[in-house]
């Protein structure tokens, strides 16, 4: 239970909230409550409660940011597999449970080795749990991969980018403010002297 002082706290964070700035992010944000409605109604089931779905959503859109559609491809696809395998542990709990109370005073090992129909279903639901994981790390991997080839194609551009300046010919040579040949550049000792044709304007 919050205490009144953190209520106000958080009445206070969220005035200060202004949402995505970037083009990018008003854009993987602005379908937020859409998709959360429907991933909801798909994903949820009778007996679990759509706020804690909700929330762990919203863990999962604040730890990883998603800003493109790909990117929210597989933040959704951690997500479900998250909350897939959270369910199907209940269910494994219960299994456990239910072998133990068919086989009083055995060991877990003996239940286990049963061919019980709950000793077959726990074995299932294992092997579900364990896609389950295998599908999050995926989707992990290929969200990190993603962002890293998005990292090092603009940090190739911005070499090009140095690379056709470091090309440019010097400011002396290009063709718009070429300098007459009998007149000193600037940056040259002779540069300084005053023309001859000057001086009669500087004599009295």
């Amino acid at each position: 239970m919050a205490t009144p002082a953190q209520i106000i706290a958080n009445r206070a964070n969220a005035q200060k909230s202004t949402g995505p700035r970037s083009a990018e992010g008003k854009s993987a944000s602005r379908f937020n409550a859409l998709k959360l409605g429907i991933h909801a109604a798909a994903i949820i089931i009778p007996g679990e409660d759509p706020a804690q779905y909700e929330a762990l959503a919203a863990d999962y859109r604040c730890d990883f940011r998603p800003q493109t559609p790909s990117e929210l491809f597989h933040v959704d696809t951690m997500l479900r597999a998250d909350w897939q395998k959270r369910r199907l542990q209940v269910v494994e709990a219960d299994l456990f449970r239910t072998l133990l109370a068919e086989t009083p005073g055995a060991s877990l090992a003996a239940a286990l080795l049963s061919e019980s129909p709950a000793a077959k279903l726990l074995a299932r639901t294992q092997r579900q749990i364990a896609a389950f994981e295998r599908a999050w790390y995926r989707a992990r991997t290929e969200l990190r991969r993603a962002r890293q080839q998005a990292e090092d194609a603009s940090g190739q551009s911005f070499e090009r980018y140095l690379d056709r300046l470091c090309d440019m010919p010097p400011i002396g040579e290009l063709a718009s403010i070429r300098h007459p040949a009998n007149i000193a550049l600037p940056d040259s000792p002779a540069g300084l002297a005053i023309p001859a044709e000057c001086h009669s304007l500087a004599t009295p």
